[in-house]
């Protein structure tokens, strides 16, 4: 019985350490843009458009580099408070945190306003 328990411990503790592995540190991106949109008329509660740069060090699904062009897309921001007081065609500065696992992901951490993006 002894051993059992033991065998159970040990697998257990070996996967916890498998799950706790399968997480990423992920990636951080700063990103000048212009707000293009704003939550609501049909998008997300967190959910903004952005018109922004290049992101030269972007990385694909895979964790490869592939840099990103400029171009407007949507962005999801982590707490809905950080765009409190943005309107659109403001220009911003943004941090984008990425994780390749477990599950793909990108969200907004921090943004604000800047004299200078991308019209």
């Amino acid at each position: 019985m002894r051993q059992i328990a033991c065998a159970f411990v040990f697998m257990v503790s070996v996967l916890l350490g498998g799950i706790a592995a399968a997480a990423d540190q992920g990636y951080s991106y700063t990103v000048k843009g212009v707000i293009k949109a704003l939550p609501g008329n049909g998008r997300a509660v967190n959910e903004i458009l952005v018109k922004h740069e290049p992101i030269p060090n972007y990385r694909d699904e895979a964790g490869n580099v592939v840099g990103m062009m400029a171009m407007t897309m949507p962005f999801y921001v982590a707490d809905i408070k950080t765009i409190e007081g943005l309107s659109l065609g403001d220009a911003v500065e943004m941090v984008v945190e990425q994780h390749l696992k477990p599950n793909f992901s990108e969200n907004v951490v921090s943004i604000k306003r800047v004299s200078n993006a991308t019209k």
